[in-house]
């Protein structure tokens, strides 16, 4: 399993239940497009100086390298500023994004 994960803040102006809605949105279209194994909207509980993470993270989760892979490839050859996607960019704000591989799992 490969967890891709962004943490990101809104931009200013946006409310938590546009912007959440959106990506929700889009990230079920990708679940039910079959492009992704799952994913999860999270809010951080934590306030500075006590967390240095941005509010919000989504936690998508992909199968394999192949299944990752062609999902990147199938949003370049769309565009990254198109569709929901694009929707997306024009509502987050500052984002910091990391790819894990799963090594272990309960």
């Amino acid at each position: 399993m490969i967890h891709y994960s962004v943490w990101f803040n809104l931009r200013d102006g946006v409310t938590e239940a546009e912007g959440l809605g959106v990506i929700r949105t889009f990230l079920a279209e990708l679940f039910g497009a079959g492009s992704i194994a799952g994913f999860r909207l999270l809010k951080n509980t934590g306030n500075p100086p006590k967390s240095r993470m941005l509010a919000f993270q989504a936690l998508i989760e992909f199968r394999d390298g192949a299944q990752f892979g062609a999902a990147f490839s199938a949003q370049a050859a769309r565009g990254i500023h198109t569709g929901l996607h694009g929707r997306v960019m024009s509502l987050v704000g500052e984002f910091s994004i990391e790819v894990f591989k799963e090594v272990c799992e309960a």
